[in-house]
């Protein structure tokens, strides 16, 4: 909050991840907005299965160091705080 006014979202700080768990070879995702795009090739119904997951940094402080103000960080990792599917069909003629 700045001034009374939200300056960042969920998303400007937890950044989505899409990709295809199943889907044609003609189709394409943009991994940060999901975003599909492509040209088929030939008629038909097209089932396509897409995941989106939310990784965050976590890491790991020496306590004994923040006392003083100080900040040393000790390890770092990537923690999986969220999954998600969607499956549908694209039905192209």
């Amino acid at each position: 909050m700045q001034d009374g006014k939200q300056v960042a979202g969920y998303f400007d700080i937890e950044k989505p991840e899409f990709a295809f768990t199943q889907g044609p070879a003609w189709l394409t995702i943009e991994k940060d907005t999901g975003a599909l795009s492509g040209t088929p090739d030939v008629p038909g119904n097209f089932e396509v299965i897409v995941t989106v997951t939310i990784n965050r940094s976590v890491r790991t402080l020496d306590e004994s160091k923040l006392i003083w103000g100080q900040e040393k960080v000790l390890s770092e990792d990537v923690a999986r705080i969220g999954e998600a599917t969607q499956e549908f069909v694209i039905d192209v003629r």
